[in-house]
C-alpha cells in the first residue's frame, strides 16, 4: 500500500469515531505512546548559532555559501559561477577573477551548497504531510504529483492562508539542514586535525590508529569525553593510549558528568 493510501485509510478510521471521545482518547494515547517521536533540537557550538539563518537563506537563493570558521565571515557566490564559469561570464560580464573573492585565501573555511531538486521537493512534501487542513492538503499532494510540481505548489501556496506557514516551515527545515552540514564538516576537520597535525605514536615511532585505542569506562562518564575541543580530545586519546596496557586507568583531568 502506498504512503498516501495508508494515510487516507488512517484518517478514514479516525473520522469514523469523531463523535466518540473515549475512542479518540485511546487513539491519541496509542499514537503518543507507540508512534510519535518528538523531533530533537540539533545542538551546535554556540559560536556558530548566529550565522545559521543567514546561511539557510543563502542556499535557498541558489548560492554557495563559504564560512570562515575563525572570523565567521560569510561569502556567497552563485552556484552557476562554479559549475560553468565561462557561461556565467558570458551572461553577466563577470569572471571568477574579477569578483576578487576572499574565501580562497581563508585557511579554515567550509562551504554549504544549494539544495538538489529532490531535496526541495522533499520540503514541499513534508509540509503537505504536516498540514492539518484536510481539504487543502489533497490539493497540495495533487499539485506535487503532476507535471511542474514546483510551479504548481507555489501557485497554490501563494493564494492560500498558509503562505507564511510555508515560509516558516521551509526556513526551519533549511536551518536544521545547515546545522547538520556544519556538524558533519566540523567532525571531519576534527578527525583530520587529530590524524594529520599531531597524530599519536608509540615509543618505537609507529603510528597508532585512534580507533584501536581502548575506551575505559571512566571516560564515558567524563564531561570532557568527545568535546568540541579537538585538542582536548587529542590529549585524552594520548592518555588512553599511554595506559592501554595498565591494569587500572587513571586520569587527573577527569570530571564526572
Amino acid at each position: 500500500m502506498k504512503k498516501q493510501e495508508l494515510l487516507d485509510e488512517i484518517l478514514q478510521i479516525i473520522r469514523s469515531v469523531t463523535d466518540d471521545k473515549n475512542k479518540l482518547e485511546q487513539i491519541h494515547k496509542f499514537l503518543i505512546d507507540e508512534v510519535y517521536v518528538a523531533p530533537e533540537e540539533i545542538e551546535i557550538p554556540e559560536k556558530y548559532r548566529s550565522i545559521v539563518s543567514e546561511i539557510a537563506e543563502s542556499i535557498d537563493c541558489g548560492l554557495i555559501c563559504y564560512l570562515n570558521l575563525e572570523t565567521l565571515e560569510i561569502e556567497n557566490i552563485p552556484q552557476h559561477l562554479i559549475l560553468d564559469p565561462d557561461e556565467y561570464e558570458l551572461m553577466t560580464g563577470e569572471s571568477f577573477e574579477s569578483l576578487e573573492l576572499k574565501y580562497p585565501s581563508w585557511d579554515n573555511c567550509i562551504s554549504f551548497e544549494p539544495l538538489e531538486s529532490h531535496d526541495s521537493y522533499k520540503i514541499m512534501e513534508e509540509f503537505a504531510e504536516a498540514l492539518s487542513d484536510k481539504k487543502f492538503q489533497p490539493k497540495l499532494f495533487n499539485a506535487l504529483n503532476r507535471k511542474k510540481p514546483f510551479a504548481n505548489f507555489k501557485d497554490l501556496i501563494d493564494i492560500s492562508p498558509y503562505r507564511q506557514n510555508w515560509f516558516d516551515f521551509k526556513q526551519k527545515w533549511l536551518e536544521n539542514l545547515v546545522k547538520e552540514m556544519l556538524l558533519s564538516q566540523l567532525d571531519e576537520i576534527k578527525e583530520d586535525n587529530i590524524e594529520e597535525i599531531n597524530g599519536i605514536y608509540n615509543d618505537d615511532g609507529t603510528k597508532v590508529d585512534p580507533q584501536t585505542i581502548p575506551l575505559p569506562g571512566l571516560c564515558i562518564i567524563c564531561k570532557k569525553y568527545l568535546t568540541d575541543d579537538w585538542e582536548e580530545n587529542l590529549l585524552c586519546l594520548m592518555n588512553r593510549n599511554d595506559q592501554r596496557n595498565d591494569d587500572e586507568f587513571k586520569c587527573g583531568a577527569f570530571e564526572n558528568i
